[in-house]
């Protein structure tokens, strides 16, 4: 006796809206997407009780007429697509004929839609049940209202989080939206309230500005490039902001809100050494390709997309970021208030003898660089911090952190390039290593000779690159073993950047020590000629500032 049977309709629209719709926000994202597909210019949402009670999205699109209106609750029912060459070459954001018959399976759906020159109609679904039809009075386009989501599927119920936890998500999801369409006018409403809009005006800063904040926005860093057809544009958050999670780094391909890894950890190196460690950046990446390049029927909600270059993508991501951020003269943190809040974690650097700045490292030529004003030394406070000043305020030094961002640029150069000069020692260095580290040592022993390390028999060194200094060969050989030891491979952009940051901290000047006045001239020297001389390599600040305002404030000689 046959067991196997043809699935029941209702039933598998159930199942397909466990995929597509896991609570309100979702109901949001599908029909903000159907009404953008249809052409429309300004979308108006609404929510009442979270999104459990009702939810209304009304749009000015081209509309529909009684027989499309039927059918788009019918699955798999699209206009987007017609036959495999259009599943290569997709241009709207929906196109499965999911999302509507989805919805209607577990709530209650009135979808009301007016042509041009037509009359509107009106059609009524319960639990994916057809229940009426008539005639609508409504200006051209689609309004779509849901109401007592998953009334049928009380098992659903236990998935949904607090009240707060489902308006924070439709917002994030209207942000998205809005994000991906600066050319279309949308509002969100939560319980008759105005939360949010935009303006629909295509201008992306204002758009940001609306969604984030002036305040977050302010100093705004833009590029935009076009690399193998392929344009892209990104609005980079100053790293003096920064979040715990990186839900703030949005990527959007041709219109659409994707998730993708290579291309966030991409942004996240791109901001590389200016944020603390366990911070990220606010980002907008922007592209547009060829849809044949992209796959974007990997998941029911489309988020997750496939890329036939995604690592090109991601490499050049991560360069114009990085070139763009660095071009950048950034603003040194002001106030109290803000030094607390960006950088209130604390972070203690491991520190061994002291090495004075070597004057090969620093470029005199360079001293006009306006990415730190001209500055007066004017003395020491608590033996770590130098004072100094100009017309604008009092500004602080930490020592160490300066002389580790130093440091760090001039290793992270030298080790760009591991064939190079070497020296050589007049006795063989004995290393102290145990013998697994021997052991590594010699198994990676062509890879140290790349860095211009020379061994001989016994393991003991004959010779080193010349941009190492003796002192730190231990130094370079321990971080150099670690990575080798964890990975079993060789990843040269992690190594140059580990080694680099290993040297720079261990090897920098330590907190407390007494500085020369040739010393602190020479470490204010190193730091103008840095790229990024605002943070340490580990994202801590080298130089905050006072201004007058502040001082006088705290004075009370100002009142405000």
């Amino acid at each position: 006796m046959s067991i196997i049977k043809l699935m029941d309709a209702k039933l598998a629209n159930m199942i397909a809206a466990g995929e597509v719709v896991d609570r309100p926000a979702s109901v949001i994202k599908e029909l903000v997407e159907n009404a953008i597909d249809a052409k429309a210019t300004q979308i108006r949402v609404e929510s009442f009780d979270m999104g459990m009670k009702k939810i209304v999205v009304t749009d000015d699109g081209i509309g529909m007429d009684l027989v499309d209106a039927h059918m788009a609750f019918s699955r798999h029912a699209t206009s987007k697509i017609t036959d495999e060459q259009d599943l290569n070459h997709i241009h709207t954001l929906g196109f499965r004929g999911e999302a509507l018959a989805a919805i209607a399976s577990v709530s209650k759906v009135i979808l009301k839609t007016r042509q041009k020159n037509h009359e509107g109609i009106q059609v009524t679904y319960h639990g994916g049940h057809f229940i009426s039809e008539g005639v609508a009075s409504l200006n051209q386009g689609t309004i779509v209202e849901v109401s007592d989501l998953f009334y049928n599927t009380p098992a659903r119920f236990k998935y949904i989080k607090s009240d707060f936890a489902e308006k924070t998500a439709m917002i994030d999801i209207f942000d998205r939206l809005a994000l991906a369409n600066p050319e279309i006018r949308l509002s969100l409403y939560m319980d008759g309230k105005l939360i949010k809009q935009t303006f629909g005006n295509r201008d992306f800063h204002s758009l940001i500005d609306q969604i984030y904040g002036s305040k977050i926005t302010e100093g705004m860093t833009v590029f935009e490039h076009t690399v193998s057809k392929i344009h892209m544009r990104g609005f980079l958050v100053s790293p003096l902001v920064s979040r715990s999670r990186k839900k703030d780094i949005s990527i959007f391909v041709n219109g659409r809100y994707i998730k993708n890894y290579a291309l966030i950890q991409a942004v996240i190196e791109g901001y590389h050494s200016m944020l603390m460690v366990g911070k990220y950046p606010i980002a907008l990446i922007y592209l547009q390709m060829d849809p044949s390049l992209l796959d974007v029927n990997v998941h029911p909600q489309k988020y997750e997309v496939k890329f036939v270059n995604e690592s090109m993508l991601a490499y050049h991501i991560e360069l114009f970021v990085k070139e763009s951020l660095l071009k950048k003269t950034h603003a040194i943190p002001e106030t109290l208030k803000e030094i607390k809040k960006t950088f209130k974690e604390t972070y203690t650097p491991t520190s061994i003898d002291f090495t004075e700045i070597r004057e090969e490292s620093i470029r005199e030529t360079e001293l006009a660089l306006p990415k730190i004003p001209d500055l007066e030394y004017i003395g020491v406070f608590s033996g770590t911090y130098l004072l100094f000043q100009n017309d604008q305020g009092l500004y602080l030094m930490d020592q160490h952190a300066a002389a580790e961002r130093i440091r760090y640029e001039h290793y992270y150069k030298a080790l760009a390039q591991p064939s190079q000069a070497i020296k050589n020692l007049l006795v063989p260095h004995e290393l102290t290593l145990t013998k697994e580290d021997l052991d590594v040592l010699n198994h990676y022993l062509s890879t140290f000779e790349s860095y211009g390390f020379g061994f001989d028999s016994s393991l003991n060194l004959t010779h080193l690159p010349i941009w190492l200094e003796h002192q730190e060969i231990e130094i370079a050989l321990e971080s150099m073993l670690t990575m080798l030891s964890k990975s079993q491979k060789i990843d040269l952009a992690t190594l140059r950047d580990s080694l680099a940051k290993d040297i720079s901290c261990k090897g920098a000047i330590k907190a407390n020590k007494a500085l020369s006045h040739n010393e602190i001239k020479a470490l204010m020297i190193g730091l103008r000629t840095c790229e990024n001389p605002y943070t340490c390599p580990h994202g801590r600040p080298t130089l905050i500032k006072l201004s007058h305002y502040d001082i006088e404030r705290m004075f009370k000689r100002v009142v405000s």
